[in-house]
C-alpha cells in the first residue's frame, strides 16, 4: 500500500506522514526538497524563478518515486508529498500560457508514475499555516503570504474534487493541538482497518 499525505505549506505533513508510518510499521519516504537550490531563489524572486522551479520539482519528484519503487519492495509506504502536488503548485505560480505547457508534460509523466492508494489531506485555515511556518524558521519562508496560501489552498481543492481513482481522506482542522495528530493517525487507522470504501471522505477535527 502505497499512502501520501499532503497539504498546503505548514500544513503538518510530515509529521503525520512519520506518526502513520509508525503506527502501521510502514516505511517513510521523505520528499527530497531540500536539496533544491531554486526554492530559496524561487521566493526572492517568484516571477523568474517559478516556471524553473516547478519543472524542477516535477522532475525530482517523479524521479525519487521512480527509484524508490524500482528498488526494495516494501509492503507500506507512507510518503509526505505526491506527484499531484506538482500541478496544484505549477497553477499557483505560473502563467497562463506556462501552466498549459507545464501541464501537457505533467500529464505525460503522472501516466508512468507510482498512484497512491490513498491520499490523505490536511485541510486548515492560512492563519494556522502562518503560524506552523513561523514557528519552524526557516529563512526563504519567511516572505509567504496570507494570498499566496489562498491560492494554494484554492488548487488543492479544485484538485482533490477531480481526482480520480485514488480515495482522498480530508481532515480540517481548525486548530492545531497537542492531540491532533493522534487523532488523525487513529482515524485513519480505523479506515485501513475497515477498508477503503469511498472516494472522498471529510473528518473535521
Amino acid at each position: 500500500m502505497y499512502i501520501c499525505i499532503e497539504g498546503n505549506i505548514g500544513a503538518g505533513k510530515t509529521t503525520l506522514a512519520v506518526a502513520l508510518a509508525k503506527r502501521r510499521r510502514a516505511h517513510f519516504l521523505a520528499e527530497e526538497f531540500r536539496d533544491n537550490p531554486l526554492l530559496p531563489l524561487f521566493y526572492k524572486n517568484r516571477k523568474k524563478m517559478a516556471f524553473p522551479l516547478e519543472y524542477s520539482f516535477l522532475i525530482s519528484r517523479h524521479a525519487q518515486l521512480h527509484n524508490y519503487f524500482n528498488g526494495k519492495h516494501r509492503k507500506i509506504t507512507v510518503a509526505d508529498f505526491s506527484l499531484h502536488k506538482c500541478l496544484w503548485f505549477a497553477k499557483s505560480n505560473l502563467t497562463k500560457e506556462e501552466f498549459k505547457f507545464y501541464k501537457e508534460h505533467y500529464k505525460v509523466i503522472e501516466s508512468v508514475s507510482p498512484k497512491p492508494d490513498l491520499l490523505i489531506y490536511i485541510h486548515t485555515h492560512h492563519k494556522n499555516l502562518l503560524f506552523n511556518i513561523e514557528k519552524r524558521g526557516r529563512s526563504y519562508e519567511k516572505n509567504i503570504g496570507k494570498k499566496y496560501l489562498q491560492s494554494v489552498t484554492e488548487n488543492y481543492a479544485s484538485g482533490l474534487q477531480k481526482m480520480k481513482n485514488i480515495p482522498v481522506i480530508e481532515f480540517c482542522v481548525g486548530n492545531y493541538k497537542p492531540e491532533t495528530v493522534r487523532e488523525m493517525v487513529n482515524h485513519t487507522d480505523d479506515i485501513l482497518k475497515k477498508g477503503i470504501k469511498f472516494k472522498y471522505k471529510t473528518i473535521v477535527l
